[in-house]
Parts: structure tokens; C-alpha cells; sequence
């Protein structure tokens, strides 16, 4: 009886951890969309359109801490020097449950032959939320023709995000 018991205590310890590990915020998979299971990815949620608009998202810890407007500039910065990305436009958002955040809209030609030919337009947003513990990101990209024609699916995804924190 007392191994039954030790078995039993132990799997409903294992339950909880498991059930404390997953990310606390909530994303809605937006119509014409799929939910990836990506195992090796460093997002939680990742979805795709049919034709390759991307939804993702992730939480980091808030650590070390800073405010908002500090870690919108590191992001600005990473985006310009790692990536070529250019700030676009930047508007304050809100998450479904009242975290206020800041949306960024980069963009960046991909694709092209050589320095001076023109690249494919592609947009990238770039949503954040900071609470006490944790950094939330929103990310959305794709052709600047995908992310375009989905406008309202995009900021309805945005409005319906909760941080959970």
C-alpha cells in the first residue's frame, strides 16, 4: 500500500510540474489558420496561414527588469543591427486582459541576387507585453502582400492576446 501510495504522490507531483511548465498567455488561432507542433522551436504557440503568414509567441522572464519603453528599444535596436530590419510605425496596444504594450511594425526586402538588386517586401510585427515576471511576444510576418490582405485578422489576433500574467 505504501508503494501504491509513493507511486501515486510521485505521478500527481509530475502532473503538476507539467501543468506549471506551459506558458501562461493565451493566443486564439486565428481563422485560415493552423496550430504547428513544433517541438524544437523557442516559441510556445506557432501558427501558419495556407499560404505562409506566421503567428508566433513566447514569454521570457522578466529579468533582468525594465520597463517597457526600455525593452522597446532593445528590441528596436537588436532589429536594426542583426537584421536590417526599419521601423516602420509603432502604436500603443492593449492585451485582452488590460496589459498595455506596444505594437512595432518592422519591414525588410528578402530575396534578392546581389547589394544593389530590390528584395521581396516583407513585413514583420512585433508585439509586446511586460508584466512583473514575464516579457510576452507577438510576433506576426510574411510578404508584405500576406500581412496586407490579413489586416483585421492581424490586429484581431493582437486584441484578443492575454498575458496570463
Amino acid at each position: 500500500m505504501k508503494r501504491v501510495c509513493g507511486n501515486l504522490l510521485m505521478a500527481l507531483g509530475a502532473a503538476l510540474i507539467a501543468l506549471g511548465c506551459g506558458p501562461t498567455f493565451k493566443v486564439e488561432t486565428p481563422p485560415g489558420f493552423v496550430e504547428l507542433d513544433e517541438h524544437s522551436s523557442p516559441y510556445e504557440y506557432r501558427a501558419t496561414s495556407a499560404d505562409g503568414l506566421v503567428v508566433a509567441a513566447r514569454e521570457l522572464p522578466h529579468e533582468p527588469k525594465g520597463e517597457l519603453a526600455f525593452w522597446i528599444k532593445a528590441i528596436q535596436n537588436r532589429m536594426r543591427e542583426r537584421g536590417g530590419y526599419a521601423l516602420l510605425d509603432t502604436k500603443p496596444v492593449k492585451s485582452a486582459d488590460g496589459v498595455a504594450g506596444r505594437e512595432l511594425r518592422f519591414g525588410h526586402d528578402e530575396g534578392s541576387d546581389s547589394a544593389t538588386a530590390k528584395g521581396h517586401p516583407h513585413l514583420y510585427y512585433l508585439t509586446v507585453f511586460v508584466t512583473d515576471s514575464k516579457i510576452y511576444l507577438l510576433e506576426i510576418g510574411g510578404t508584405k502582400e500576406q500581412v496586407t490582405s490579413q489586416a483585421a485578422v492581424i490586429d484581431a489576433t493582437i486584441a484578443a492576446f492575454r498575458t496570463g500574467g
